[in-house]
């Protein structure tokens, strides 16, 4: 899934499409909503139990009976409170549903209070206690806004349903307005909060991205920096002792002649490493600008049998090469040379003396797919796994020449960026074989 669609919010419920993005979100937020949830049930604990000192001053009769209604609520909200604790961060929708239940507590306390109450001073009493209620839930209760707008809708519209027809109340009924205001109030503050919350998440999803692909770029360069140091230096160091040998008469020419042919080989694949070097550090610090155009393909895999025949015929390599017609490709020319060379290259460097290597191809849906095939010794599975990775422990080619996974890792990346795939399959001792799908015109 691209990422663009794995973030798609549903912009009504303000929840992810996705339900494993929701899930992290919901996880991200866990802590913070739980501690709000509990500051919420310990300042209604704390109010009932103040009031029940206030009941006892206020009241000259049913002292008792008021003292053991607060304390009861107080316990009720403390039991709610305690169970709290129990919860872990896989437990989130547990935190949402005892939110739930504390605000249906409370509010079901409340609108029992009132329908007992026939003290005409109590009129307000109802709408006031839910306008603060409905605040709580849409600011500080650590409610998901489609919880908490769907809490709070059922709260207004039971009061508008209950004074209108159970209970009326002239001044009650006046107070629906007011109620209606606050209802708004709430359900635009829950939107801005969850719209907080969200981009936050977003925010930090990208950072993590961004840090990581800047440890995996430091990672690369290390790592590159230690290729470098040998596969580069390493055939510099052998041709300046040679020459320098050379210069002294201190070789025959026969002696020359044997060693230059092991230094061209070695010169061969330094150049390969370069241009997959400069290649690489141009998509990194220019990024990856496509110009893309239609390729023939084979016309591009018929001029490698021309620029790697040496090669070839160094190792006595057969080369079977299968092309079809008209064959167009749309991708970027230099990318598609370049994740050529690199596949023919190491097709040659891993396939022994006299072995075998085959190229075919046939369209696949709308793509073209592109099979390179070699007889070579194949890779064990665990080394299968990271063979788009760069790794200086890589396997090894049949002329000691070693596989740094640098060339690998930028076909992987090329292919990638022309909306391609790539597919490698092989086992110990029976060739690897390279699949390549690439767009067709």
């Amino acid at each position: 899934m691209k990422k663009g669609h794995q973030y798609k919010l549903n912009p009504f419920l303000l929840s992810f499409y996705n339900s494993e993005v929701d899930a992290e979100f919901n996880k991200n937020f866990f802590k913070q909503d739980l501690y709000a949830l509990r500051l919420v049930i310990g300042l209604g604990a704390i109010l009932s139990l103040v009031f029940v000192f206030i009941d006892m001053w206020r009241y000259e009769n049913n002292k008792l009976v008021s003292a053991i209604f607060r304390s009861v609520i107080a316990l009720i909200l403390l039991i709610f409170g305690a169970s709290t604790f129990f919860f872990k961060d896989k437990h989130y929708a547990l935190t949402q549903l005892i939110a739930m239940a504390v605000s249906f507590f409370v509010a079901g306390v409340f609108f029992m209070h009132y329908h007992f109450n026939e003290d005409p001073a109590f009129d307000i009493f109802l709408s006031n206690i839910l306008m603060v209620l409905i605040f709580i839930i849409s600011t500080i209760m650590g409610f998901r806004f489609r919880y908490a707008i769907l809490i709070n809708t059922f709260f207004f519209a039971t009061y508008i349903i209950y004074i209108q027809l159970f209970n009326y109340s002239t001044i009650a009924s006046r107070q629906i307005s007011q109620l209606a205001v606050i209802y708004s109030v709430g359900f635009l503050a829950a939107y801005l909060l969850e719209r907080q919350k969200i981009n936050l998440f977003l925010s930090k999803k990208e950072l993590h991205a961004e840090i990581q692909k800047v440890d995996n770029l430091n990672n690369i360069k290390n790592k590159l920096f230690s290729i470098i140091s040998h596969d580069v230096r390493g055939p510099i160091v052998s041709l300046k002792g040679i020459v320098s040998l050379f210069n002294k008469e201190a070789l025959t020419h026969e002696e020359f002649k044997t060693l230059s042919k092991d230094l061209e080989k070695d010169l061969q694949n330094t150049s390969i490493l370069m241009d997959n070097l400069l290649a690489w550090s141009k998509s990194q610090m220019e990024g990856i600008a496509l110009k893309k155009v239609k390729i023939d393909i084979w016309r591009e895999i018929k001029s490698l049998e021309e620029l790697y025949r040496n090669q070839l015929i160094s190792k006595a390599i057969l080369l079977k090469v299968k092309p079809e017609s008209n064959i167009l490709i749309n991708g970027d020319r230099e990318m598609i040379q370049i994740i050529l060379r690199n596949l023919f290259s190491n097709a040659i460097k891993f396939t022994p003396h006299g072995g075998e290597i085959s190229i075919s191809g046939k369209p696949m849906d709308r793509n073209y797919m592109i099979i390179i095939k070699d007889s070579g010794p194949g890779i064990e599975p665990d080394k299968l796994q990271s063979l788009f990775e760069i790794n200086k422990n890589n396997v090894v080619g049949t002329s000691s020449a070693s596989g740094a996974g640098i060339g690998l890792m930028l076909v992987k990346e090329f292919i990638d960026a022309n909306d391609g795939q790539i597919k490698c399959e092989s086992s110990v001792g029976k060739g690897t074989v390279f699949k390549v799908f690439l767009p067709m015109i």
